[in-house]
Order: structure tokens, then sequence, then C-alpha cells
């Protein structure tokens, strides 16, 4: 074969080719493997048509990963509708944001419609272009103790779209949360085990001690009994802080308030003692002859307190004919 002949050979050869993958990649629809059938060819194996348009949601979060309890933070979630050649508008998106021991305190976004329960919260209704993202800032508020915290932001989590990749739709952040340093005030009180009604006096003594690591203040005490009629009684202050105690007026005869004009620091005390008659013995809520005396340190709740738990000490004591 002459030269001539073979350069013509070689580009009718080229031709052929290029022709023929024209006719290759330009197969319409209906001329591609059939893979919605019960025994699909193996090119159908773990491949979707690329020429099919799917939309992908991909979830990410970020946000602080350590804080201190009682605290709150924003966490910035966020579902993408990932960029593709290939991609499509997702409608009707929903997002669920979920914060493992910490509660959701509030979440919102254009177009979105979102509710909060505790622990978890629902946004709906969202829709994303192809390569469009939306952004939730998400409010939580930690534990006032040390806890960790997983904040994890799930898009689609029913599983109404079909997407391009299910495996990208779930993202997560930790953060670490160290207990506060709180104050923690505990009572006691001691009384008499017995006392003669009407004609001799009682002594109680409220001790009031900040067990925690903070400063407590405000340090108001209460002094309730069970008595009726006048309690007629005074009060008598020493310690680290000071007190100015109201005798009850007549509406609220059985209790005795005493306000705490300083702050008490961690691991100081003050005390309160209190002289006061009793009535007769059948002068008395409940059981007759029966003295009831209760001391509540802090008795309004307006200190956040690492152990509510330990404000009031109670003391019973027989009242005598």
């Amino acid at each position: 074969m002459n030269r001539r002949a073979s350069r013509l050979t070689a580009i009718f050869s080229a031709v052929v080719i290029v022709a023929t993958g024209v006719c290759v990649t330009t197969l319409p629809a209906s001329a591609r493997p059939n893979c919605a059938v019960s025994d699909p060819p193996p090119i159908c194996s773990g491949v979707i048509d690329p020429v099919v348009r799917l939309p992908d949601l991909v979830a990410s979060v970020s946000g602080p990963t350590s804080a201190t309890g009682g605290s709150t933070a924003v966490y910035a979630a966020r579902v993408t509708n990932s960029s593709s050649l290939n991609g499509a508008t997702a409608r009707g998106v929903s997002v669920r944001i979920t914060a493992s021991g910490a509660t959701i305190a509030a979440v919102s976004s254009a177009g979105w419609t979102c509710s909060t329960a505790g622990a978890v919260a629902t946004c709906s209704g969202g829709t994303l272009t192809n390569a469009a993202s939306a952004s939730l800032p998400v409010t939580v508020h930690f534990p006032v103790a040390t806890a960790s915290v997983s904040i994890t932001v799930s898009a689609d989590p029913g599983g109404a779209i079909t997407e391009r990749s299910e495996t990208n739709n779930t993202a997560l952040v930790r953060t670490s949360v160290t207990a506060p340093a709180l104050p923690d005030l505990q009572t006691t009180l001691s009384g008499p085990a017995s006392v003669r009604g009407l004609y001799a006096a009682g002594v109680w003594t409220i001790t009031v001690t900040n067990a925690g690591s903070a400063v407590a203040t405000p340090v108001n005490v209460s002094w309730l009994t069970n008595w009726r009629g006048d309690v007629n009684a005074n009060a008598v202050i020493r310690g680290a802080i000071g007190f100015t105690c109201i005798v009850p007026p007549e509406y609220m005869q059985q209790m005795v308030y005493c306000y705490g004009d300083g702050a008490l620091q961690p691991g100081a005390s003050a005390t309160i003692v209190i002289t006061a008659v009793p009535p007769a013995p059948g002068d008395v809520y409940g059981t007759a002859g029966v003295s009831t005396v209760t001391a509540t340190a802090d008795y309004g709740l307006q200190v956040s307190e690492s152990n509510e738990s330990n404000n009031a000490a109670s003391v019973v004591s027989t009242i005598l004919p």
C-alpha cells in the first residue's frame, strides 16, 4: 500500500472512531440500559445514571467545643444542596437538630417553619436550588453541671427526598461543659426539745453556711412556725454578714423574715438566734402540743446554687401546758 492510500485509511479510521464516540455519548435515554428490573445488567450495579438530575443535601454544624454550665451558645447549622452538573432543586426540605445533654432554646430561619421541644428542634418547608445553602442558627442552653453535649444536624431525616448521595446528610459537633462556680447555702437549725407554752421562751439558732465555690448574695432567711397567734419573736444576728429581721405582721403571724445585708463568701457562715414564746399546746396547726419550726435560706430562690436540696432545716418541739 502506497503512502497516499495509508494516509486515507488512517483518516477514515479516525472519522469512524469519532463518529462512534459521538453516537455512544449521545444515545437517548431509551437506549441506555434499563436498571429498574429485577435482574439489572452489571453496568447498573451501584451506579446512578449521571444524566438523571437529583439534589444532594449536605449537613454541617459549627459551634463551641467548650462551655461553662448554665450558659448559652449559638451553633451554626447549615444545609447545602451541593453543586453538581446534574443537580436539581430540593423542595420541602426538613432538618432535625438534636442537642444531646442540653436544651434547645431557639432556632429560626427565613423561609422555614421551626419548632423546639426540649433537646430537639425541627425545621421544615425549605427550598434549596442547586448549590444553594440555608443557615439555621441554634441557641442551646447548657446544664448547670459537668457534661458532654452533642449537637447533631440531620437533613431530610425521614428520607423523603431522593438524592445523589445519602451519606452526607448528618453532621455533629461535641461540646465539653464544665460545671460553673456556684454558691451552696446550707442551713442548720437547733431548738428546744420541749418548751412551756404561753409562759417560757424558746431559743432557735439558725446557721447558714456557704459551702460552695462562689459568693452568695443576697442571703435571705425565713423562720416559719406552725403556731397560731402572735409569734412575739426577736432576733440576734452574728457572723460573717448582718441581717435585718422583720417580726411578722398581724396577717402573717407565723413567720420571721431576715434579709442579709452582705455577700456570704465561700466557706463563711452567719448565725441568727431567734427567741420566741410559743402558744398554748392547743394553738398549733396539726397535732396539739407539737411545735414545728423550719428555717430556710434563700426561700425566694434568688440565688443559683450547686445544690438546692440543703437550704432548709426543721426542729420539732413539744409544747408543755
